[in-house]
């Protein structure tokens, strides 16, 4: 396995590759929250099978390259989903970016990075075996299920947040978070909280970074670093 080549060249990589980089814009004292998808791993036959697929070889090694290009200056937490590859990448970032003298942490399980507020599993799988997953996405956001099968989307992002900001509100000042969840949850998440449409899918690896500051927040989004409003209903941190 050529581990550089597939960093630095990497169709899959590339959204890996925005985040070291566009990590090093913020300020200096910002406290930054990144809500990134986990590393590769082989595509499902069935979407019953997808929760037990754990990452690839290179999926483990490019995490731990992602851990090493970490900004160093930053003690990182690391939170995770219960599912198996969300942990083993964060077990690889961590791993990564000791290896380079980071201060790095595991804290473990959050369920709101693997829960998407389905209430009903069987409904779950029908829906997205049969519909397109955008299909369904939108029908979620626009209310269109039933609550016995699916939380509000909404309740779903803004319990999130929350759930989130609690947990870094004691972290450094200077402290990288990093949450490790899944496209879907990655893509709601992005949608729910800064109003930016899921217009292409989520590659391994890939996702937002963010920082609140005092009237705006400073949103890191496929490489560009930029201001957008903080919604009304979080609190500030």
């Amino acid at each position: 396995m050529d581990t550089e080549k597939i960093w630095k060249e990497g169709e899959w990589t590339i959204e890996a590759r925005q985040i070291i980089d566009g990590l090093k814009e913020f300020p200096d004292n910002s406290k930054i929250i990144l809500i990134l998808r986990h590393s590769h791993r082989n595509e499902p036959t069935a979407l019953e099978k997808a929760q037990k697929l754990r990452l690839t070889p290179q999926g483990h090694t490019i995490a731990k390259k992602f851990g090493e290009n970490l900004p160093i200056n930053r003690p990182i937490n690391i939170f995770h989903s219960i599912i198996w590859r969300c942990k083993e990448t964060a077990q690889n970032i961590h791993e990564g970016f000791k290896n380079i003298g980071g201060t790095s942490e595991i804290k473990g399980v959050l369920t709101a990075l693997a829960d998407v507020g389905i209430t009903n599993r069987e409904f779950f799988l029908n829906e997205f075996n049969n519909f397109p997953v955008l299909d369904t996405f939108y029908r979620w956001v626009v209310g269109h299920y039933d609550l016995i099968y699916w939380k509000p989307f909404i309740e779903y992002c803004q319990s999130t947040a929350l759930t989130i900001l609690d947990q870094v509100k004691t972290s450094p000042e200077n402290g990288l978070n990093i949450f490790v969840t899944h496209d879907f949850n990655v893509m709601a998440l992005r949608f729910g909280w800064f109003a930016l449409l899921p217009d292409k899918w989520v590659k391994f690896l890939g996702g937002f970074a963010f920082t609140i500051e005092e009237d705006q927040i400073l949103l890191l989004d496929y490489g560009e670093l930029k201001p957008v409003p903080i919604p009304y209903w979080w609190k500030k941190s």
